[in-house]
């Protein structure tokens, strides 16, 4: 990330305040205290934002482009939960501002992205002691749950082996090294009933199965058709 704040200083914070309307009309009644602390960054795409509780830089706010936020699981792997685009928020800075336990959370800019950080000495001194940005931030964590609950809706309308077989595909690799216990988690479903649908599908020829591991043997696409 770049500090791109000498260069479009003024421009740049009147976008902000244009996206965040709330912001402006805080920094307004405390004689631009924002203003004066607020730090622009530019992120390229594919670059990952710090969000762990060691070193997230601050409250972020995004001016322009889109910042896709992915959880981590045991395995490390990333699993897309929403993006934050202009004017939402982002609240996995909570955890580092209340000192909650980090949510193995990422933040990854999909394009090319302006986004601006206030230092979490000020949000806790100002803005989390405003109404309007209170009522911000429940209306934005409003969405995004209701955001969750409907891609949760979504795949559990599909059966057991349609969201088994798009999970192994989405892993891209002819061999894949995940748990029974953890593909069920994923995908919501039991290990139980997900170790049946392996076993099963190995009888028919697409996989073969070893202690934590998954050898993908023929297309599986074709199950899908």
């Amino acid at each position: 990330m770049t500090n791109f704040r000498n260069e479009q200083d003024n421009d740049t914070l009147q976008l902000l305040y244009k996206v965040y309307p709330v912001l402006k009309k805080i920094d307004d009644k405390n004689n631009g205290i924002i203003k004066d602390n607020i730090t622009f960054r530019k992120v390229s795409a594919e670059e990952y934002l710090p969000f762990t509780t060691n070193t997230c830089p601050g409250f972020i706010f995004v001016i322009k482009g889109i910042v896709n936020i992915q959880k981590i699981n045991l395995n490390g792997e990333e699993t897309n939960l929403y993006n934050i685009e202009s004017g939402d928020l982002c609240h996995e800075a909570l955890s580092c501002l209340l000192n909650y336990q980090p949510l193995d959370i990422l933040g990854k800019a999909l394009v090319d992205s302006h986004i601006a950080i206030l230092n979490f000495e000020l949000v806790e001194k100002i803005l989390l002691k405003e109404n309007d940005f209170l009522q911000h931030m429940y209306q934005d964590i409003h969405n995004k749950f209701c955001l969750i609950v409907e891609n949760k809706e979504k795949i559990m309308h599909e059966d057991l082996e349609t969201r088994l077989l798009k999970l192994l595909i989405s892993k891209d690799s002819k061999l894949i090294y995940l748990k029974h216990s953890d593909i069920a988690l994923e995908i919501d479903s039991t290990r139980e009933s997900v170790s049946r649908k392996l076993k099963y599908l190995e009888k028919l020829g697409y996989i073969s199965l070893t202690r934590g591991k998954i050898m993908i043997i023929k297309d599986l696409h074709e199950l899908l058709k």
